[in-house]
């Protein structure tokens, strides 16, 4: 069981100038794979790293932003009977203009098409509502980000190759700025997923952002805090601020192992050790 990661940028500048990919992270759970939010880049990524995204089984997105959505039709376009877990934004239109208004942010259209919802087994997620897709259970966590978004916890149990059980419990906060009580949602999981975008001290121009104090003052509300916390989806700002200082901070203040992502990084959810995966020839 691994987690791949097809990118480790996140926001519409790294999106555009892709000095970290966009790709998104890949599940493999043996017997169930999907990809968690594609963006630009990650089906070409997938392929070129030979993990055959045509065998996988569905698709899973936090919110409708491009650097987390991209390329949601592209794949699911590929997949035979595939599932669909999103958050509800992501499926339907709101609509928050009114007459003599103007438009704002918060008008939202689907970016996953008619045709693609219509093949696909889908499950629209808000803050709370759960689904079970073989055998993975995936629950919706709450996020403070600026347009409707949602964390996820992945957890169930699975026969691997060799035919030994394994369990996995794997949060995924998505984007979003820490709020109070959002350590009971991911307290207990064996590995945390963060995107994180402000380094320590730093404050966001606009609210809804991950930072690393942020982090801190989640981890160490936990009762039982992970095994393992792994950074991505990073900002101009944060990869320039020092990924291994960043993470040495967090490691510091909460006794919790932390590492940065890279892109194409393999995680064993056995072992939890990381490894770099390399491209197919001619790509």
């Amino acid at each position: 069981m691994k987690i791949v990661f097809l990118g480790t940028g996140g926001g519409r500048d790294m999106m555009i100038a892709q000095e970290r990919r966009t790709g998104g992270l890949f599940f493999d759970f043996d017997k169930t794979k999907f990809i968690l939010d594609p963006g630009p880049g990650s089906l070409y990524h997938a392929v070129s790293l030979g993990l055959q995204p045509d065998k996988w089984n569905g698709v899973l997105l936090s919110h409708l932003h491009p650097d987390h959505a991209s390329d949601v039709n592209a794949y699911l376009d590929g997949m035979t009977s595939p599932f669909l877990v999103a958050e509800e934004h992501c499926l339907i239109e709101k609509r928050a203009l009114e007459r003599g208004k103007e438009k704002t942010d918060f008008d939202y259209h689907p970016c996953v098409t008619a045709y693609h919802q219509e093949k696909s087994s889908v499950h629209a997620m808000k803050d709370g509502t759960s689904a079970e897709v073989n055998g993975v259970k995936i629950t919706a966590v709450k996020a403070s980000h600026y347009i409707p978004t949602t964390g996820f916890r992945i957890s169930g149990s699975q026969t691997d190759a060799k035919g030994v059980m394994q369990s996995f419990d794997v949060g995924y906060t998505s984007d979003g700025q820490y709020y109070r009580g959002m350590e009971r949602h991911y307290d207990g999981c064996r590995v945390l997923i963060i995107n994180v975008v402000i380094p320590k001290g730093g404050e966001a121009k606009r609210p809804g952002y991950m930072s690393v104090d942020g982090i801190i003052t989640l981890l160490n509300a936990m009762k039982q805090k992970p095994s393992l916390v792994v950074l991505t989806h990073f900002s101009f700002w944060f990869l320039r601020s020092n990924l291994w200082k960043q993470e040495k901070i967090i490691q510091d203040a909460t006794k919790v192992r932390t590492i940065h992502a890279e892109d194409f990084m393999s995680l064993d959810l056995s072992t939890l050790a990381a490894s770099q995966l390399k491209k197919k020839s001619g790509f």
